[in-house]
This record gives C-alpha cells, sequence and structure tokens, in this order.
C-alpha cells in the first residue's frame, strides 16, 4: 500500500464528508472525544466537522490518499505558532458555536469551566505560557481502521517536522495525548512528556499527556 500525504488548503465536501466520517471511526471509545460530546456519539460528526472547517481556515489540514483508490485515510489539523483551535470567532462560526448549542448543560458546563480553561492551563504550565498558541500544535491526528499501524500517522506528523529539518530555530512541536499508547507513539517520534493531569469529565477520567518536542 502506498500513500501521499499533501496539504489542503480548499476541501471539498465531498473530501469534508470522508474526512469526518474517517475520525468518527478512528475515534469509537475513544475518551477525550466521548467527554467533549457528553457521550452522545451523534455529536462527533459535529465537532469533527467544526474542527476540520476550523483547521482549513486558519490552521493546516493535511491528508494521507491512498495512491491506488484516492482514499482519505489519515488526517492531521495542526494550529501553527500564533493561532489556536477555535481560537477566533471566524474558526467558531463554521461549527463550533452551533455545537455548542446541541450538547447538554452539563457537556456545555464541562466545557466552559473545565475542559476548555484546565486544558489550557496546564498546557501553559507544561510547555510555557499562551502554549498551544506558541507552538506548532496538533489538534487532531487520525487514520482510517484498517490503515493502522502502516505508517500513516508517522507520515503526517514527519510531513510537518521535515519543513522545519534545515531551520537554525524550528518552532516546539506540541500535542496532547489522551491515553498512554497513544502518548508512546508520539514518544517513539522524538516527542518528550512535559506533564499529565487527571481529566474528570461526566462521562468519564482520562489523562490529559502533554508532549512536545
Amino acid at each position: 500500500m502506498t500513500f501521499q500525504v499533501n496539504l489542503k488548503t480548499v476541501i471539498s465536501k465531498a473530501e469534508l464528508d470522508e474526512a469526518v466520517d474517517l475520525c468518527v471511526k478512528a475515534y469509537v471509545g475513544e475518551a477525550a472525544s466521548d467527554s467533549m460530546v457528553g457521550g452522545d456519539q451523534s455529536l462527533k460528526s459535529v465537532i469533527f466537522r467544526a474542527m476540520t472547517r476550523a483547521g482549513e481556515l486558519e490552521g493546516e489540514v493535511y491528508f494521507a490518499t491512498e495512491n491506488a483508490t484516492g482514499k482519505i485515510i489519515g488526517i492531521a489539523i495542526w494550529f501553527p505558532p500564533g493561532t489556536a483551535l477555535f481560537g477566533s470567532a471566524a474558526q467558531r462560526a463554521l461549527g463550533f458555536d452551533s455545537f455548542m448549542e446541541q450538547i447538554s448543560a452539563e457537556t456545555k458546563d464541562f466545557w466552559e469551566t473545565k475542559y476548555g480553561p484546565e486544558v489550557t492551563k496546564f498546557i501553559n504550565e507544561s510547555i510555557g505560557q499562551d502554549g498551544s498558541r506558541n507552538s506548532y500544535y496538533l489538534n487532531q491526528l487520525a487514520t482510517l481502521p484498517g490503515f493502522q499501524r502502516r505508517g500513516v500517522g508517522s507520515a503526517l506528523l514527519r510531513t510537518v517536522h521535515d519543513k522545519f529539518k534545515n531551520s537554525d530555530s524550528p518552532p516546539l512541536f506540541a500535542h496532547c495525548a489522551a491515553n498512554e499508547a497513544n502518548a508512546r507513539f508520539y514518544e517513539g517520534r522524538g516527542y518528550k512528556r512535559r506533564g499529565i493531569m487527571l481529566m474528570e469529565a461526566p462521562t468519564v477520567s482520562y489523562p490529559v499527556i502533554v508532549l512536545a518536542k
């Protein structure tokens, strides 16, 4: 199986639908995304769509596509220094505002009083003030089930890392993992743990592991 990774500056509706479906399938039973939707699985497509559209607007969205079929088999959503996911009204208007109107009151409270402020505070404590805005921050990395453990995720990371391999002052790359297996994946690609906290969500508790390279 061969594939290629490309930056997508313009994403068609068909590509957006395919990428969102990939994320939904890749994140089945995943604690952090379950907490974001308050356990309502029907809302995962809504938040993943909002994230992808926000990345298209002010971040960087990379697709890994299978050469033989053109199928999207992986996606990475990065926000370069100076930007952040849902960090502007324009981003939020592309689906996040609507998502917040659809979640339960309990889940909305979790977003506003715990998930958003506590994770942001912890990232800042772990990698520096405005850590997510001052780093090249990876908000989303997903590989289509059936194509996992075949180098797709590594290639999506490497594409961005390699842009700066000859730079005298490369940016800090950062990400938060929500389980030990994912943390080990990033550690195997040069990331170091900067901190770990327990996120207690209404649905489930899980670790937030800050990693940076």
